[in-house]
């Protein structure tokens, strides 16, 4: 339908509403045009001719006749003439301009402000004839109603009320045109008829009337929720500068519910409450088409184009321009994806509430296209008619007023929003999955974090095993970084088919990983029983607050990844970071696995541990330093296997599945966040009572791997002494004593660790009864008596 055609049906719609048709045959029968000036005499005579009346008014050039007209009494006159002085003056009130017997009431107490708002109350002579009276006093409440809309139409027409409430007031613009037309022929029918009366005046605006009422209900409405929102407003201090630090832009001071949204949603709850009555339900749809269609226009924006042009905050999506996308690269707790575009709350027309998840993400997934550098077409007519016609949009589970729909322009729009969506959604899903290279870029992040195929890395820690035994404040990570990138480069390394081997870094962490575990979870690491620490403080300023040991290189490496936008949606540092926090975990069981093998090859290798020492209690104590090591080697090695196998590999199995059905970029998001916690969750990284006694324990491993060297000469000098060589006398009862608390601390803490991977497997996740069963094969340390 064109624009004029457009006009012409609302103009149409609008004389139908106001009644402006019930005159259409009277006024082809009119000889007289009702513009065309009519003298007041000639209306005396078509009245009946009542020559005293007309003589007043034919001297009217009479000052003298004039002042006594005027001070004229109208119930001194006679009915007839009553009549037509009582209909010129409902004339002239009807357009807001007071009469000589109907005056403005002013014992109401109103002040001119008020009065203005509200619309004018008129009171009438009181020495009018009854019936006349009740006659005028029945037609006086249209005076009323038009003074207040056309107050309201003058005050919400300004530009700071917004596009909505224009389109609003034009509409209403429209039908009080409509209003004074039949004004107009009142008074051509006045002037020209001698049979028009009072009682056919109000039998013509009778359907005016209620037209008009319920537009000046809706327009109070709109005013009494203004009030409320500003008394709202003023009593939450602060609130305005709220939203400056939350990033939003307020450009105006109109509260949300009275433009916008908020108006849109006044005119669907009213036509929905009072759709029993066919000319309000008219009326309704009339002022809901036209006022939603600045709201439907940057909603249109938004779903084709990803941009919100909307100059006085009143579409339902709200954006944070502080919040950035290079943020994403940076901050662990940046929420680019979830707080750059929100949904206004409360502010959602009910038509658009079934729709709004699909609106936010249309646009979001435009909006990521468009900041990549990405010129977005406008969808051609041509083929949204086509994918209209090839799948509807399922409306079986939406509840929307089918009133609301076809002032909506039949429901067009819900086909547009799903085409719209499903559109971004499939540009986006092509975007990241085949120009960017998602499922590439996970299965390289994969290969260099979990140390997948890690060859690489073995030859990388035998090349940089010098400089990672020094302190990490002393560790050169420029030469680190020089050795990681010539052992990736090698072209017997399987890395070196890799395409994004460039973007892989190496970087020391200043905080160990047990403490930034614990920081994490909320665990004080220097009291771990008390309070809580906030995840921001944690992994923004993550320095070590203890007077603890500081750490050496191969404690604090870790590795990181250069990841540009929009791939920094999936891959964020918030990701980065827990892929981080696991490949630490698997370096430090691969660190303390390496001590553990080099204690057996020593055992294996040195001559002090494989002679015969002829000595019964010193080859006790040598067994059983054996049989310690080989329970820590085993713990780690099984521990190793159960987080390599048993956890990544079988989520990565899992996310791959997931990535070769998804059908959203929502999904992407939430399939690779899931992959991640389930991955530190079963490998007990967010639990802070089994990650305490992991720590126990590797720490025992460690310190009884350093304590070798004091053992192995602690051997040296007891065989010293059973050969009779007393010199640097060792005590084998000390030796056993030191051995013994190693072996009780060990059996304890894995007895414990056993204990509580028993009980979180019924409450968490049953993926630790995996790892029971191998820790404890044929309940080996259930059935060890407790040495505590």
């Amino acid at each position: 339908m064109s624009g004029k055609q457009n006009l012409g049906s609302f103009k149409s719609l609008a004389r139908g509403i106001i009644g402006v048709s019930a005159f259409a045959q009277e006024s082809k029968s009119s000889k007289v045009s009702p513009t065309e000036p009519v003298k007041r005499k000639h209306r005396v005579k078509s009245i009946g001719g009542r020559e005293g009346l007309e003589c007043n008014i034919t001297q009217a050039s009479s000052s003298k006749s004039e002042r006594a007209f005027s001070e004229l009494i109208i119930g001194s006159l006679p009915t007839q003439l009553q009549e037509y002085a009582i209909i010129e003056d409902l004339l002239f009130v009807m357009m807001g301009i007071e009469g000589k017997y109907i005056e403005v009431n002013k014992a109401d107490g109103l002040t001119e402000e008020i009065r203005y708002i509200e619309g004018i109350d008129y009171v009438v002579d009181s020495t009018l004839d009854p019936s006349l009276k009740d006659l005028a006093e029945r037609i006086l409440p249209l005076a009323t109603y038009y003074t207040a809309i056309e107050a309201f139409v003058e005050t919400y027409s300004e530009m700071k009320y917004g596009f909505v409430n224009h389109a609003l007031c034009g509409a209403i613009r429209e039908l009080l045109k409509e209003y004074l037309i039949l004004i107009t022929q009142l008074e051509h029918q006045f002037r020209t008829s001698s049979s028009f009366t009072l009682q056919k005046f109000w039998f013509y605006v009778h359907p005016t009337l209620h037209t008009m009422s319920n537009i000046h209900s809706l327009v109070m409405e709109i005013r009494d929720n203004y009030q409320d929102s500003v008394e709202d407003d003023d009593s939450h201090n602060g609130y305005d500068e709220l939203l400056n630090c939350d990033g939003f832009s307020k450009k105006n001071s109109i509260p949300q519910q009275v433009k916008g949204g908020g108006i849109l949603s006044i005119l669907s709850f009213r036509m929905s409450q009072l759709s029993g009555d066919p000319d309000t339900k008219k009326l309704y749809i009339y002022l809901l088409s036209r006022a939603s269609k600045p709201y439907i226009s940057m909603m249109h924006t938004w779903i084709h184009h990803g941009e919100i042009r909307d100059p006085y905050d009143e579409f339902m999506i709200q954006e944070r321009k502080n919040v950035k996308k290079e943020h994403l690269k940076e901050d662990f707790n940046d929420t680019y994806w979830e707080m750059r575009y929100t949904i206004r709350e409360n502010t959602v027309p009910p038509f658009l509430v079934p729709f709004q998840k699909k609106i936010l993400l249309a646009g979001k997934y435009l909006n990521v296209i468009r900041e990549c550098g990405i010129a977005i077409e406008e969808p051609r007519k041509k083929t949204i008619d086509e994918s209209v016609a090839e799948s509807k949009a399922d409306r079986t589970d939406v509840n929307v007023n089918s009133d609301v729909l076809l002032a909506m322009d039949g429901g067009r729009f819900v086909e547009n929003i799903e085409i719209a969506y499903k559109r971004a959604n499939r540009t986006l899903l092509d975007l990241l999955l085949k120009d960017q290279q998602l499922l590439a870029r996970l299965r390289s992040i994969k290969r260099y974090f979990f140390l997948d195929q890690s060859d690489f890395f073995t030859h990388f820690l035998d090349l940089a095993w010098s400089e990672l035994k020094k302190p990490s404040t002393q560790v050169s990570i420029t030469k680190l970084q020089s050795l990681l990138d010539l052992v990736l480069r090698n072209p017997s390394s399987v890395a070196y088919t890799d395409p994004f081997k460039e973007d892989v870094k190496v970087e020391m962490s200043s905080v160990g990983l047990v403490e930034q575990l614990l920081r994490i979870i909320n665990v004080e690491p220097t009291a771990m029983t008390r309070g809580a620490r906030s995840i921001t403080g944690t992994l923004v300023g993550g320095h070590s607050t203890g007077g603890g040991k500081q750490l050496t290189g191969i404690e604090a490496l870790s590795l990181d990844y250069v990841v540009t936008f929009p791939l920094s949606l999936v891959i964020s540092r918030k990701a980065l970071t827990k892929y981080q926090l696991l490949f630490r975990h698997l370096l430090y069981l691969k660190y303390v696995e390496q001590l553990l093998c080099n204690i057996w090859t020593e055992h294996f290798k040195s001559f002090h541990w494989r002679e015969e020492s002829g000595h019964p209690s010193i080859t006790s104590w040598k067994n059983r330093m054996y049989a310690l090591r080989q329970r820590m080697l085993v713990f780690i090695q099984q521990f190793s296997y159960y987080v390599t196998n048993e956890v990544l590999e079988r989520q990565w199995r899992i996310l791959q599945s997931n990535l070769a059905k998804l059908s959203t970029v929502d999904q992407v998001l939430e399939y690779h966040t899931d992959f991640l916690d389930t991955c530190l969750k079963e490998c007990m990284l967010t639990n802070a009572k089994l990650l305490r006694i992991f720590a126990k324990l590797t720490h025992t491993c460690v310190l009884f791997a350093n304590y070798t060297d004091k053992f192995r000469k602690s051997l040296m000098a007891l065989k010293s002494q059973t050969d009779g060589n007393n010199s640097g006398a060792v005590s084998l009862e000390q030796q056993e004593k030191t051995l013994h608390k190693f072996e009780d601390n060990f059996l304890y803490h894995i007895k414990l660790l056993i204990e509580a991977l028993n009980f979180y497997s019924a409450t968490e996740t049953v993926q630790f009864l995996c790892l029971v069963v191998r820790l404890d094969y044929n309940l080996y340390y259930y059935n060890q008596p407790s040495k505590r």
